[in-house]
């Protein structure tokens, strides 16, 4: 127990206990303080520090096991997944699921951070990485019927601007969010209502304004329509995430 011994748990005070639980083991892995292959303290222990009982307990454990965030080993108890690219991926979908000030806090932290990236590539981009932009554009518009390639270049063309302001720290900074970035596109995409192929086409329309924008020098052109997107697919995102959320809760 002694290696657990300095876990931040709080008490339950919500109404969907299963669901509170979840949030604050996602986050513990998320900042590192339960690291791959470690044991969880045990069910009574771990039941005392949340204040929940046993039921509540291992419906949560259940659900995390089943997103393969945690795995269950006879007789030994349960363990953080040792795949890491797994566990991560789901811990930030998980996140986002259960917590919605993390959506905000996301949406907050792009408004700032891009608009920023746009405002200065517009006054310093190459004839280089301008060309590297439109290569990517047009990389998109021949993959909308593949999600996995549209994916990889929506997310180079994000970093191709930040890249562009030719500020290593400001390109580092967003290098730090690709995880969460990704994750964002593909869930924007996978939005029921508007399908892959209307927000991947409007996606990459939005992304031609702002490589307009670029291409003329206008920064603060630039960094309104660069906000605009982030904006228009955050809507899709969030209604991605509320369909998720009310299959699970219906589940």
């Amino acid at each position: 127990m002694s290696e657990n011994a300095h876990l931040t748990l709080k008490r339950i005070a919500r109404t969907s206990v299963s669901d509170e639980i979840i949030a604050q083991i996602v986050d513990l892995i998320a900042c590192g303080q339960l690291k791959p292959g470690q044991r969880l303290p045990a069910e009574r222990e771990l039941c005392k520090q949340f204040g929940v009982g046993r039921t509540s307990l291992r419906e949560a454990l259940r659900s995390l096991a089943v997103m393969g965030i945690l795995e269950g080993r006879v007789g030994d108890g349960t363990f953080v997944s040792i795949d890491n690219e797994k566990y991560l991926t789901n811990a930030f979908q998980l996140g986002l699921l259960f917590d919605h000030k993390r959506v905000q806090d996301l949406i907050e932290t792009r408004l700032m951070l891009e608009s920023q990236t746009a405002f200065w590539a517009a006054q310093r981009a190459t004839k280089e990485d301008l060309a590297e932009l439109e290569q990517t554009l047009e990389g998109m518009a021949e993959t909308f019927d593949q999600p996995e390639q549209y994916l990889a270049l929506d997310v180079q063309f994000h970093l191709g601007i930040a890249r562009a302001t030719h500020n290593t720290i400001l390109y580092s900074l967003l290098g730090t969010i690709r995880s969460y970035l990704q994750e964002w596109i593909k869930g924007s995409l996978a939005e029921p209502a508007a399908g892959m192929g209307r927000r991947a086409e409007l996606s990459l329309q939005e992304h031609k304004k702002i490589v307009a924008a670029l291409s003329q020098g206008q920064a603060e052109q630039a960094s309104a329509v660069m906000n605009a997107h982030i904006l228009s697919s955050s809507i899709d995102l969030q209604a991605h995430l509320d369909e998720q959320g009310e299959a699970a809760n219906g589940a």
